[in-house]
């Protein structure tokens, strides 16, 4: 994905106004703008990657990025590689001690939704990298077209084919730097695969002001994320996040295809292909 963009033919004006982005010169005076919420447990090298992508955007100084994590997990620790881009990046940190409680997603996206400081909140995975200019491109677009919006947004992505992303993360040496140069250009050469599945919940933004959330991501005793210890499911808490906004602020909005192509997911071995949750470094 190349970091020129030219104008394409493009029968929704809309869509049109995006390609040409308009608003460029007026993204400078956003600070702090969008708080990038993940949550890292045995992905800290797919982490790297992803801290990496946002070191490079042309706009870093837009972000907060809030990582809730285990103390002393992985290879690097969390803490090793929170500290090594702490010089770069504006980073938030969250750490939990009950491992049965950090495993049930919607709770730590409870705690990350109550401490937001920021105008907006994307939820997301720390195994993405993002193209250069999506943050912002992102600031400007939520700014100019989604200024009040009570729904929330989200896009696809991109994935790598999961053999051709091992070997891409396995290629490259991180003991002497946590730092991947072009961290979104090297996944971008990589074969590709377009994703939908938003129920994931790596992409879920939300105005913090405006958006009916009544101050948590969901109910603790409604949590459905208890599935992931008997059945090794996918977190079930994203989905009954998304459905609540809706009911009460309107339908999900799309954001337009640029945007899929601007976020690869780095695939990696799952739970289900194993019958277990797995404690591997990914």
């Amino acid at each position: 994905m190349s970091t020129t963009h030219s104008v394409s033919r493009c029968n929704n004006p809309q869509e049109l106004a995006l390609e040409i982005w308009p608003y460029r010169t007026k993204v400078a005076c956003f600070m702090s703008f969008i708080t990038v919420a993940v949550q890292c447990h045995n992905y800290q090298r797919r982490f790297c990657w992803m801290l990496s992508s946002l070191c490079e955007q042309t706009k870093s100084d837009l972000l907060i990025v809030d990582v809730a994590h285990l103390a002393n997990n992985g290879l690097p620790r969390t803490e090793d590689v929170i500290a090594s881009f702490a010089s770069r990046l504006k980073v938030k940190t969250s750490l939990w001690t009950d491992y049965s409680q950090f495993q049930r997603r919607g709770l730590v996206r409870n705690r990350q939704l109550t401490e937001c400081s920021t105008e907006w909140l994307l939820f997301a995975d720390c195994d993405m990298v993002y193209h250069p200019e999506y943050f912002e491109r992102l600031a400007a677009d939520l700014t100019h077209l989604h200024a009040s919006a009570r729904y929330m947004l989200s896009s696809g992505r991109i994935s790598n084919p999961k053999e051709a992303a091992i070997e891409l993360v396995d290629s490259v040496s991180l003991e002497r730097s946590h730092f991947v140069h072009d961290a979104f250009g090297l996944a971008d050469k990589l074969p590709k695969i377009k994703r939908n599945n938003v129920g994931a919940g790596f992409s879920q933004i939300i105005n913090v002001r405006e958006a009916p959330h009544e101050g948590y991501y969901v109910p603790p005793k409604e949590n459905r994320d208890w599935t992931w210890e008997k059945r090794h499911q996918k977190t079930k808490s994203d989905a009954q996040f998304r459905r609540r906004i809706a009911r009460a602020g309107g339908p999900r909005q799309r954001l337009p295809r640029w945007y899929t192509d601007g976020l690869i997911h780095l695939n990696h071995h799952r739970d289900k292909e194993f019958g277990r949750h797995l404690e591997d470094q990914r």
